[in-house]
């Protein structure tokens, strides 16, 4: 899909086709982690990870919470002393 950079305001943006937009599952206001690759110079956009929807934590949140308590249990349990 080519796509044409456009000015919005002092800034240069890209518009996403309607099909990314729904395979990624974005709506206006959600963030995403742009990227480039090293080698290709090729422009990756990531969907942004929620952790909360409907005022509840995700899947994703249970998950990177558990990730970081595993990792850190040590450090953790010394603060807490």
């Amino acid at each position: 899909m080519t796509r044409k950079i456009v000015q919005t305001g002092s800034s240069l943006a890209v518009t996403l086709p309607r099909e990314v937009v729904e395979q990624l599952n974005l709506k206006k206001g959600d963030e995403v982690d742009v990227s480039v690759h090293p080698q290709t110079g090729a422009v990756i956009v990531r969907a942004g990870v929620r952790y909360f929807e409907g005022g509840r934590v995700t899947k994703h949140f249970k998950e990177a919470s558990r990730r970081v308590l595993e990792k850190y249990d040590d450090a953790f349990r010394e603060l807490a002393k």
